[in-house]
């Protein structure tokens, strides 16, 4: 059956002051969402990392920030049924194809992949294990 492919290079454009994090626009996501399951297309993520451009540089703060923006992102997804696939776009981020494409300002390796440089699992990965095993038990 037909699925539209999402590449979900998500990014921290800003920081919002009430959460500390990036702005959602999950309202708008979500029409988005449902338009394209209305015309009968299921979902694949083809895609997936965070740009982490405007979070500051303090790793655990950045690190959090980043975990509670993909856990926020996930929930959404598979929250639609028609979601299929799930494919990351790296898992190691000294092999993220952020590090040479979308630098951050202050020159520091972005942490766009739920593995740090030296193979160690990252708050990103929990939040990601966190919403596939909440989506799970909703089943």
């Amino acid at each position: 059956s037909d699925a539209l492919g999402i590449q979900s290079h998500i990014e921290i454009f800003a920081v919002d002051k009430t959460t500390g994090t990036g702005t959602y626009a999950e309202a708008e996501w979500r029409r988005f969402l449902d338009e394209v399951v209305a015309m009968g297309y299921k979902l694949v993520i083809t895609e997936f990392d965070v740009k982490d451009k405007a979070l500051p540089a303090d790793i655990a703060l950045r690190d959090a920030k980043i975990a509670d923006f993909t856990r926020r992102y996930f929930d959404v997804m598979l929250s639609y049924p028609q979601l299929g696939d799930i494919v990351a776009w790296g898992m190691v981020d000294k092999f993220s194809w952020l590090q040479g494409f979308a630098r951050r300002d202050d020159k520091l390796e972005v942490r766009a992949s739920p593995y740090d440089s030296n193979y160690k699992a990252k708050p990103m990965r929990d939040a990601i294990a966190q919403a596939l095993k909440g989506a799970v038990q909703a089943v």
